[in-house]
């Protein structure tokens, strides 16, 4: 019993530590991007010592993957955890609502959108590995849903991956929290205010059976058939 009490806690502090860690490496990224931050700094923030960093991680890049594995890893979850949710509901709402879902996620986390920010201003090794593990299979996804969704009348017409540019500028802006703050007097990081941002963005896309909803020339043959 006492040995696998012993056993339990250090393992425990390790993923303590590393959880700080993490957290530190995400906020640092996400201000002054890889080149600039420093294992040093980032060990400051995390209030350990650098060698931990090189003992449970080898390298900057390494922690660079981990961070970017877990920033997606919690939206993977609370993505599923939405869908398991929506069971029965019908897909043009459960497409709604889980469109509505992702971008809430990123107005709750703006540190990931400023990640992504500095990772995409350039094609760099980092950005191909990001893109291939993480943001392409999200994007393909995201663009079969919208030509559905296109098919069916309730999304706006237009090249699917254009929409996704929307999308991702849209939460883009949520980056800048600064910025919204002097443009919205100080409200846009008020509940309300936010909610109204994120309904506004899905019904952007989704507007549902607006006028402004043109079903794409190529949906329309497709329901002929």
């Amino acid at each position: 019993m006492g040995s696998q009490a012993s056993l339990v806690r250090p393992r425990a502090r390790t993923a303590i530590t590393r959880d700080r860690i993490e957290e530190a490496a995400l906020g640092a990224f996400s201000e002054v991007g890889f080149d600039a931050a420093s294992t040093r700094e980032i060990a400051s923030r995390a209030e350990t010592k650098q060698q931990l960093i090189t003992y449970h991680y080898g390298s900057k890049l390494e922690l660079w993957k981990a961070v970017v594995n877990r920033s997606f890893g919690e939206l993977r979850e609370r993505m599923d955890a939405r869908l398991a949710g929506l069971e029965g509901v019908d897909e043009p709402t459960r497409f709604r609502l889980l469109l509505r879902e992702f971008v809430l996620f990123s107005a709750e986390h703006p540190e990931i959108a400023r990640f992504m920010m500095h990772e995409s201003a350039r094609l760099t090794p980092r950005l191909q590995w990001l893109y291939d593990r993480h943001t392409r299979p999200f994007i393909e996804l995201l663009m079969e849903r919208i030509a559905w969704a296109q098919g069916e009348g309730i999304a706006t017409a237009g090249d699917p991956a254009h929409l996704v540019f929307v999308i991702l500028g849209a939460v883009g802006m949520l980056a800048h929290s600064a910025e919204a703050e002097l443009m919205t007097s100080g409200r846009s990081r008020e509940p309300e205010s936010l909610e109204g941002y994120v309904d506004l963005i899905v019904r952007l896309v989704l507007p549902g059976d607006s006028g402004s909803v043109a079903t794409p020339p190529v949906a329309r043959q497709r329901k002929r058939r």
